[in-house]
């Protein structure tokens, strides 16, 4: 971030420009030359800039300019193709929210001369990009309860799983209303459902949706039948992914469950219901709620940006700096949702391919890119993943932005090895296609994988040279920063990711089998290095939970200078994990009984240790010892960390 003086409206202005990435290091130039070279970068952005103002309240028809802004982004677009080879473009977005109903789409036809294009808030403005739509209508019965009816809704076209109120996630009627109730034994099969305890089970909530608990994934299964004299609940379709260790039964005896989205489950303040045969939207007001004070919306548009180049002409400095993104939906596959990690699930379609995997999609979209960013920004209130930097994405950013209330994973990198080249998987035929040399710095990530617990903070699969650093991840249902994706030491494409000096901490709060970050495969040069991890909870189901975990094929990471504290179960654990690099890091145990390392199926020799201090939890003094890991976390606040009003 620097200051650049550049005239707007014909006054000369100090404002945040957000400098394109250079193709150099500045760590391997000198300073005399990294300051030339500074100075003639700025010189030729102020040079070249040219500005296209746009509003909520615009009008398509005008100039463009500031007095005269456009209103919609495809008439932005289409000014853009107009600008000569080397412009660097300013799309000023003026304070207020632009709601649309389907992606903002920007390619390779939008840079016909290689122009790079900065869309950025006007000073003192906070533009929100929305996908959602407003709710109004709202009537109060006599018992106080608020209702309206969606049109959309009762004709099959809109059927939202979320609703925001006053920017923030409205709670789903759901039983219990706080924790979980467990089963008593699984059907027969094993899959299709089980008998609980009696009086666990509202009779009247059929067709509701069930959300079972595996170890470190989640089903979302609406209920076809509840038998009252048998306590016994059949669903409609098979809960679990169709590997056996996914039944019902095969982690625990007796895991956990809950209901939500029926009409008999609407008890508490701050709930809602979708009727969808009739299109009633039923709401439960909190205490000091009025129709007047409080806002509603709920997602419409499936993403909300896509970014995305093509083999021979990606996509080059596009860059959207404080911006807010916001509301985006994503419907369950018609045979419900079956996981297995990282928002990993079933297709279920009824199709041939039904059992197939698919990875869920992100509001924001980077594919076949080079040099793109976002910074200073906030994506928030989303029902799918959050970003994705992800195929043959080249040195983007994600910087001081704040990633909140995702349903999914919060920030993806890379991708998975199902994309196909020359009929053969895309790392063995075409490993250069790697996504390299992304990062992801001084991000506030919290309160992701609302809805579908397996997800993960921050999921870099396969990628090379990905930094993710600086960062503060929180509050989330399983793993904090995941990185890998081949569950053996087969050599990839993968390498030299850096997970370094991150605050990650309160995660792991609902699932199990994860930690505060998770390895998988050989990724030669990887290091997980000065990062400050607490506050992992004991397991709920059979697997333990960990500072960090390293998974099955871990090999050549090192893992240096953590700070790992409050964990219940071991700071360190590897399964089935190959040569490994554990030096100078704080390890602190519970009591006596919990080793510093766990060693599931790994030779314990492979894992070299070298001056690491083990403490138990009565001898560890955070003072003394968060010294060592003072660069840990936020270096930069992020400028939307706080919902706008």
């Amino acid at each position: 971030m620097f200051l650049l003086q550049r005239s707007i409206g014909g006054r000369m202005q100090i404002l945040p420009y957000a400098l394109p990435p250079c193709h150099f290091h500045y760590k391997s130039v000198p300073m005399k030359t990294f300051a030339s070279l500074l100075a003639a970068l700025l010189l030729t952005a102020t040079l070249s800039a040219a500005e296209i103002h746009i509003s909520p309240s615009g009008n398509d028809a005008a100039a463009g300019t500031k007095e005269a802004p456009l209103k919609s982004f495809s008439a932005v677009l289409t000014k853009l193709q107009q600008w000569g080879e080397g412009d660097v473009i300013d799309v000023v977005m003026h304070d207020g929210v632009y709601q649309i109903e389907k992606p903002i789409e920007i390619g390779p036809e939008h840079q016909p001369s290689g122009c790079s294009m900065n869309f950025r808030a006007l000073i003192g403005a906070r533009p929100c990009i929305s996908g959602g739509r407003k709710i109004t209508g709202w009537k109060v019965t006599d018992d106080g309860v608020w209702t309206t009816e969606i049109p959309e809704a009762k004709d099959g076209k809109w059927r939202f799983r979320e609703l925001f109120v006053n920017s923030q996630p409205a709670t789903r009627a759901r039983h219990p209303n706080e924790g979980y109730l467990r089963i008593e034994n699984a059907l027969p099969d094993r899959r299709s459902g089980f008998t609980f305890t009696p009086g666990d089970v509202p009779v009247a909530a059929v067709g509701a949706e069930l959300v079972f608990l595996h170890d470190w994934s989640m089903s979302r299964i609406d209920i076809a039948s509840i038998d009252e004299p048998t306590n016994t609940l059949k669903t409609k379709y098979s809960i679990g992914s169709a590997a056996p260790h996914y039944a019902i039964d095969h982690f625990e005896k007796h895991p956990r469950y809950y209901f939500e989205n029926h009409a008999a489950l609407l008890d508490a303040p701050g709930e809602w219901h979708l009727d969808q045969q009739s299109g009633q939207l039923t709401y439960l007001p909190r205490a000091g709620e009025t129709i007047e004070n409080t806002s509603f919306f709920a997602p419409f548009a499936e993403q909300l940006l896509i970014v995305r180049g093509t083999e021979s002409q990606p996509v080059c400095g596009v860059h959207f700096q404080g911006v807010e993104f916001q509301h985006a939906a994503w419907s369950l596959p018609s045979e419900g949702y079956a996981s297995s990690q990282a928002t990993m699930h079933e297709v279920r379609d009824g199709s041939a391919r039904s059992k197939s995997r698919d990875i869920m999609p992100a509001a924001i979209l980077f594919e076949l890119a080079k040099e793109c960013s976002i910074s200073d920004g906030r994506i928030a209130n989303i029902g799918c993943s959050g970003v994705w930097l992800g195929s043959r994405t080249k040195e983007c950013r994600i910087e001081r932005c704040v990633i909140e209330n995702v349903s999914g994973n919060g920030i993806n990198i890379g991708e998975d090895r199902n994309r196909r080249v020359d009929g053969k998987s895309w790392d063995e035929a075409a490993p250069e296609q790697i996504a390299r040399g992304n990062r992801v710095a001084n991000c506030v990530v919290r309160r992701c994988g609302r809805q579908f617990f397996g997800s993960i903070g921050v999921w870099v699969a396969f990628a090379a040279e990905t930094e993710v650093t600086h960062n503060e991840i929180t509050d989330l249902p399983y793993t904090g920063v995941s990185v890998g994706w081949l569950w053996n030491p087969t050599p990839t494409p993968v390498e030299k990711n850096l997970v370094v000096d991150n605050h990650i901490h309160h995660v792991m709060q609902k699932l199990s089998d994860g930690g505060g970050i998770y390895t998988l495969g050989r990724q030669p040069g990887t290091r997980l290095a000065g990062n400050r991890i607490h506050d992992v909870p004991l397991n709920a189901g059979r697997a333990e939970s960990n500072g960090m975990f390293l998974d099955e094929g871990s090999d050549q990471i090192t893992i240096e200078g953590n700070l790992i504290y409050n964990i219940d179960r071991s700071p360190l654990r590897f399964h089935k994990a190959q040569e490994m690099f554990v030096k100078n890091n704080v390890l602190v145990c519970r009591d006596s009984a919990i080793p510093p390392l766990r060693y599931n199926s790994t030779k314990p020799e492979t894992v070299e240790q070298t001056d690491n201090v083990v403490l138990a939890a009565d001898k560890f003094d955070l003072a003394t010892y968060a010294k060592r890991v003072a660069g840990a976390g936020l270096q930069v606040t992020p400028p939307l960390l706080e919902p706008a009003e």
